[in-house]
């Protein structure tokens, strides 16, 4: 039993003195957590004025939504890298040793996100270029809708059937855009066929009659109605009009196509279909009758 007293007496020593040694670093390291802590803050307050006052400036420079938010990002991480690397060194890490770690990982990780990389360094070729920006009308990879947001890693757009394509930015950049509405003004080509028996000029006039009252098509440039083709059944034309809203053009398209059918049926213009003509010199009935040996004459029934 004395024993048994005396080994608990040692033990609740050791522990007192392992207690006693824990409070002791923990004071002593409470100056350096403090430290470290008021550096946070100071960064974090530092941080929020740099964010106000970069929205500020950026706004009133009327810079897209795109370019102000990755810029605040660059200045964020900015801001809370250095204040890890100065709370590091407060509270007595390594940090020299920790970069030189981190830098091996680094590498490896590069290596295995090249794709990544390669779609972030094309996100910013699109901010700063501006081939296209948010809200515009355009087609990327084959794909035409509405630009939804622009990202580092991709674009998002918003397809006439409201769906959401999600593109990455390096495809966009090794391929043809072609942006909808980057101009006021645009011209729409309608295209339209009419038989070969027609009076061209009069189907031209009627097409000019139908546009020259839209008070969406622009007088100036004036509309025109080319003859683009002769084709093996029709003769095949163009109206080219300039609208004054690019942003109208898909509806505006649409309209003007049924516009253009019921404008010639009004004036009995025909719109041919395809066809061919079939010329038979020597026409043998008895010789069709062998290649059809499942046609019999119904005198034989």
């Amino acid at each position: 039993m004395r024993e048994t007293i005396e080994q608990f007496l040692k033990e609740f020593l050791f522990l007192q003195d392992v207690a006693a040694n824990l409070l002791e670093q923990l004071i002593l390291f409470l100056p350096k957590l403090i430290a470290g802590f008021i550096v946070m803050v100071v960064f974090y307050l530092t941080y929020r004025l740099l964010r106000y006052i970069i929205k500020r400036s950026l706004r009133k420079a009327d810079i897209s939504y795109s370019v102000t938010n990755l810029i605040i990002k660059v200045v964020k991480y900015t801001c809370l890298g250095l204040a890890l690397i100065l709370v590091a060194d407060q509270i007595g890490i390594k940090i020299i040793t920790l970069i030189s770690t981190l830098g091996v990982a680094g590498i490896a990780l590069g290596l295995a996100a090249q794709q990544t990389l390669a779609n972030f360094i094309s996100g910013i070729i699109i901010l700063v270029s501006k081939p296209f920006r948010e809200n515009d009308y355009v087609e990327l990879e084959g794909t035409f809708g509405k630009v939804q947001r622009i990202s580092l890693r991709s674009t998002m757009l918003i397809t006439l059937d409201n769906l959401l394509v999600d593109i990455p930015n390096q495809k966009i950049v090794e391929s043809k855009i072609v942006n909808h509405t980057f101009n006021e003004h645009i011209r729409l080509r309608i295209q339209v066929g009419i038989a070969y028996k027609e009076y061209i000029p009069a189907a031209q006039e009627v097409l000019l009659n139908l546009v020259k009252n839209d008070k969406r098509i622009m007088k100036n440039p004036k509309p025109e109605v080319v003859v683009t083709e002769i084709a093996d059944s029709s003769i095949n034309l163009e109206v080219m009009v300039w609208i004054a809203d690019s942003r109208q053009e898909v509806p505006i398209r649409y309209d003007l196509r049924k516009q253009v059918k019921l404008a010639l049926d009004e004036a009995k213009i025909q719109i041919p279909f395809p066809h061919r003509q079939l010329f038979l010199d020597d026409f043998n009935v008895e010789r069709v009758k062998e290649v059809l040996p499942g046609r019999q004459n119904p005198k034989n029934q």
